[in-house]
C-alpha cells in the first residue's frame, strides 16, 4: 500500500472541494447590500452540503477500494469489514425462501427446520469464509436519500471507524440538511445570515476532516486488519 500516493489523492480531493467553497464565500464580499449577501448564501449552502456528502462518499469507497486491493483474507480483516465482505453470504444464508434440501419436498413449510438449515450451512461453511478473500462491495457506502447524522454514524459503523465521534455536531449537520433541502425543494424563500453560515460550514469541514482523518489513519496504521 503506497500510503504517500493514496494521502496524495486524498488531499487533493479534500482541498479542491474546500477550495470552491472558499472561493464563492469570497465573491460575497463583492456585493455591497446585505440582502443579497444573505440571498447569496442560500446557494452556499446548496453548495456545501453538496461538497459534505460528496466527500464523505468519495473518502468512504476510497477506504474500501484500497482495501479490496490488498488481498487480504477475511480471517485476516477485521469484524467490520470481514463483516461487510462477507454480506452477499450472509444474505443467500439468511434468505427466509431458502429451503433445508434435504426436507424441501417432504415439509416445505417446516420453518423451524429450515431456519436451522440455513444455521448448519452457516457453520459448516464458516472456514471457507474465514478463507475468502475481502472484497467489499460498493453498496456497503450508502448515502441513502440523504447524508443525515444517523445515517454518517451507520456508514462509519459498518466500516469499523467510531460510530459516535462527531454527535457534538450532530444538531449542526441536520441544521445544513434541513436549510438545503428547504431551499432546494423551494419551501423556503428566508436568507442565511452570515452568522448561520459559518456555523453550517464549520460543521461541514468539521466533519469533512474528521472522516478524512477516519480513513487515512486507518490506511495507514492498517487498523482494517484484525488485532
Amino acid at each position: 500500500m503506497d500510503i504517500p500516493a493514496l494521502w496524495a489523492e486524498m488531499e487533493a480531493e479534500y482541498s479542491w472541494r474546500i477550495d470552491e467553497i472558499r472561493f464563492f464565500h469570497n465573491q460575497i464580499q463583492k456585493l455591497t447590500n446585505t440582502q443579497e449577501r444573505d440571498q447569496y448564501r442560500r446557494a452556499l449552502v446548496l453548495l456545501l452540503y453538496a461538497h459534505y456528502e460528496g466527500f464523505c462518499k468519495f473518502a468512504f469507497t476510497f477506504y474500501v477500494n484500497a482495501i479490496n486491493k490488498e488481498n487480504i483474507l477475511c480471517k485476516e480483516a477485521n469484524y467490520a469489514i470481514a463483516a461487510a465482505s462477507l454480506e452477499d453470504l450472509f444474505g443467500a444464508l439468511r434468505h427466509p425462501e431458502k429451503k433445508c434440501p434435504e426436507f424441501k419436498n417432504q415439509l416445505p413449510d417446516d420453518i423451524k427446520l429450515h431456519i436451522f438449515s440455513r444455521n448448519r450451512e452457516f457453520v459448516e461453511r464458516s472456514k471457507e469464509f474465514e478463507n475468502r478473500p475481502v472484497s467489499i462491495p460498493d453498496q456497503v457506502v450508502d448515502m441513502e436519500s440523504n447524508l443525515k447524522p444517523v445515517v454518517l454514524r451507520k456508514n462509519l459503523f459498518k466500516l469499523g471507524f467510531p460510530h459516535d465521534g462527531l454527535q457534538h455536531i450532530e444538531s449542526d449537520i441536520s441544521q445544513l440538511l434541513a436549510n438545503r433541502n428547504s431551499i432546494a425543494h423551494g419551501t423556503s424563500r428566508h436568507a442565511i445570515s452570515l452568522k448561520l453560515y459559518q456555523d453550517l460550514q464549520k460543521a461541514a469541514w468539521n466533519v469533512m476532516a474528521t472522516v478524512k482523518s477516519y480513513v487515512m489513519q486507518a490506511l495507514q496504521n492498517r487498523e482494517f486488519l484484525r488485532t
